[in-house]
């Protein structure tokens, strides 16, 4: 028989040795962190002067948004597709395709807005785990300066965090996925404020058009799940008030939001934070015009607190929608002669299953009729 003094000296052993273990593992992720540069893809891209950007007189914007690259090896080549479509749709769509003959040929694209889920789950190469965000980079960029040829205004989602399990994440207590937002700000363009430290939030105009980029959630709970900031909204809430304070109000902008969780429910974005979304944003009701978010994978037009929703398209599209197809979002908001805007937006989608490199229309570009798209909507000026 084993004595009570023999056990507990095993339990004690025990204990010191789990103790130098873990002490080893987290001294080594830092000297292999010193190892692994990540490439936040700005190479190429100016730095950001944050100059006063003067009021436009008229709105003629163009722009695409869709969620969830999500990257690791399973959706790597949806994103490849994706690149393919985005860069190339217009050769072969028109806005005529969609119902808006008036429109014309698709042109002058601003930028790309990502409604966050960067990554499946936030890793960056080191200590021998797939370098998902390098996926990502080297397909998307920044400034039009890798594959895909118009900048990105990408957001981070709840997959970016670190999962619970992975320890040289967890040890050191890093979201480097989530806290790249934040690096890459200093150098993405038109932007008129960012958000301090590493929460990563951001405003940007194009024309008399505000948007404002929360990434996860618009809110400022914390869900203190006792892991380093996980899924932490980080203050996103408090961003947009002060934001739409300084820069919005007293104004003729309109105003469109972006975060990866749309108004509805899901684990800890909850239904008093979605409440208390909706009272915020009455107070602001003659400015903000639309709330673009991704995370269901899914694509439709629906309407929130008086406000149009778009829930934006994705790569990441198996199992996800009907037709097995993937897609983003194309917008255009323009202004008329009596100041008002007009939003057109359109759904663009792409098959894989014929597909033949090199060869776009083996790719089946479409403009369906989808969920609520085409969509259009008369926008009165204040």
């Amino acid at each position: 028989m084993v004595s009570a003094k023999s056990n507990s000296l095993n339990r004690y052993i025990g204990r010191k040795f789990k103790s130098v273990f873990l002490i080893f593992l987290f001294l080594t992720s830092f000297i292999i962190l010193d190892v692994n540069q990540v490439d936040y893809g700005i190479e190429g891209c100016e730095k950001n002067t944050f100059e006063n950007i003067e009021d436009s007189n008229s709105t003629d914007v163009t722009f695409i948004a869709f969620g969830d690259s999500q990257h690791w090896d399973p959706t790597n080549h949806q994103n490849d597709f994706q690149v393919e479509a985005l860069n190339h749709f217009n050769e072969l769509l028109s806005w005529e395709d969609a119902g808006f003959e008036e429109l014309g040929e698709i042109t002058d694209i601003r930028g790309i807005i990502m409604a966050g889920d960067i990554t499946q789950n936030g890793r960056d190469g080191r200590v021998f785990s797939n370098d998902e965000y390098g996926e990502f980079v080297k397909r998307y960029g920044l400034c039009g300066n890798k594959e895909v040829k118009y900048p990105m205004y990408e957001g981070y989602g709840n997959h970016d965090f670190f999962e619970w399990d992975n320890i040289f994440y967890r040890i050191p207590g890093d979201h480097p996925v989530v806290d790249s937002v934040a690096i890459r700000n200093e150098y993405r363009t038109n932007l008129t404020n960012v958000a301090p430290g590493m929460d990563g939030h951001y405003s940007w105009e194009w024309d008399n058009l505000h948007f404002i980029q929360l990434n996860l959630a618009p809110s400022d709970t914390d869900p203190d799940f006792d892991v380093g900031r996980l899924r932490n909204p980080r203050n996103a809430l408090t961003f947009m008030k002060n934001d739409l304070d300084e820069h919005v109000v007293g104004t003729d902008k309109k105003v469109i939001i972006i975060s990866h969780y749309g108004p509805w429910e899901w684990r800890e974005w909850d239904d008093p934070q979605i409440t208390e979304l909706c009272e915020v944003l009455e107070g602001y009701s003659p400015y903000v015009i639309s709330y673009i978010h991704g995370h269901s994978h899914s694509t439709k037009v629906y309407d929130w607190c008086d406000i149009t929703i778009f829930n934006s398209g994705t790569p990441y599209h198996e199992d996800y929608n009907d037709d097995f197809r993937g897609r983003f979002t194309l917008f255009k908001i323009m202004g008329n002669s009596t100041n008002d805007l007009q939003l057109f937006a359109a759904d663009v989608s792409w098959s894989d299953d014929n597909y033949v490199e090199g060869d776009i229309t083996s790719l089946d570009l479409q403009m369906k009729d989808w969920r609520g798209f085409p969509y259009q909507e008369n926008i009165t000026s204040l």
